[in-house]
């Protein structure tokens, strides 16, 4: 069928990939290949059950791609069904090439006819498993009070001087003053930074991926947002991302009725915990309490992102490097001047 004649394709074009033997033109032809995968398996998804084996095909496909650029070689991966794939290290002769990929092709064709001949109703059905079909973290989620000044411990900041630093911060993550965040709009290539009402977004087609929404059947509704078909499953390989996206509800304030508000979070690197997803107007509080508050200002950037990973799911390096080369306390420290913020102390 065409379906299977696509999938044959993709396959081709990760074996021709995975058989060139200079490392760097191997990797970026396997990076190429890994985002054409992508796009088919995304297309694939949103077709009718008929079109099933071709998702399950090229998911495989997408999966071996992304192992093999991670590090691994067709001979280090171990076959366990048709997507139970597990890496482990790849080793390097002195003359530059990886041992084993002398039987490249042949291990490429023995995964391909497994994956080919294991294909069943059950792997179909899990493979349109969602977020929601897996089990949801119980740690407490923590979101950032609001902060404005800092009046206990060693390093004290008057709320001039926080607001001069939310300030600062804000004008070098986005270009915009403080007061401009709460109407800002990120572009959606900014891939870690969202407003309040992108989030709520977000929380709606995850409240309506298995039911759909809109006037629109699940079918219909996952095609609309086909984008969050990979953001939605958790990988079951650490490749340097996390995704599963899904819904926690947090506590109910103090007098409020019935449950609290939802939040969007995805699971943490290990899968056991949730991590919540922050608008931008909540980064420099979520900063603030761990590197001013928790550290004392005694502790640096990699201790303050360790910190973030536990709590949050969109915070980057950038965005802490930032926080702490503005932090007034600390540019006092290392003897640093600002142009346009004039720091005063307590």
């Amino acid at each position: 069928s065409s379906e299977e004649a696509a999938a044959s394709d993709l396959m081709t074009i990760v074996q021709s990939a995975a058989q060139i033997t200079d490392g760097s033109q191997r990797d970026a032809a396997l990076l190429a290949a890994l985002r054409i995968c992508r796009r088919e398996l995304e297309a694939a998804e949103a077709e009718s059950t008929a079109t099933q084996l071709c998702l399950s095909e090229a998911k495989d496909t997408f999966d071996f791609a992304a192992r093999l650029l991670s590090g691994g070689s067709p001979s280090s991966l171990s076959l366990q069904g048709n997507v139970g794939i597990s890496t482990v290290g790849v080793s390097s002769t002195k003359n530059g090439k990886r041992e084993g990929e002398g039987r490249l092709s042949s291990d490429i064709d023995q995964y391909w006819k497994r994956s080919k001949t294991t294909t069943s109703s059950s792997s179909l059905e899990a493979e349109s498993q969602t977020a929601c079909s897996f089990p949801i973290p119980t740690n407490p989620i923590h979101m950032p009070a609001i902060h404005s000044s800092v009046e206990t411990g060693d390093a004290l900041m008057s709320a001039q001087v926080v607001a001069n630093h939310r300030e600062l911060f804000y004008q070098r993550l986005l270009g915009i003053s403080a007061p401009e965040v709460e109407n800002y709009t990120p572009n959606l290539t900014q891939a870690n930074l969202r407003n309040k009402y992108q989030l709520d977004e977000g929380i709606h087609i995850v409240r309506h991926w298995d039911t759909g929404a809109d006037g629109l059947d699940a079918a219909a509704f996952r095609s609309k947002h086909k984008t969050w078909y990979t953001k939605m499953k958790p990988v079951t390989q650490n490749l340097g991302r996390r995704t599963g996206i899904h819904l926690r509800t947090l506590e109910p304030q103090q007098g409020q009725d019935g449950e609290g508000k939802s939040v969007l979070c995805r699971y943490n690197k290990d899968g056991t915990k949730s991590t919540v997803y922050l608008d931008i107007s909540q980064l420099y509080d979520a900063l603030f309490e761990i590197h001013c508050l928790e550290h004392g200002h005694l502790r640096g950037k990699e201790a303050a992102k360790s910190r973030v990973d536990e709590l949050y799911a969109n915070v980057p390096d950038a965005q802490v490097k930032i926080f702490v080369d503005t932090c007034p306390v600390c540019m006092e420290r290392r003897g640093s001047q600002e142009e346009f913020v004039k720091v005063q102390f307590v």
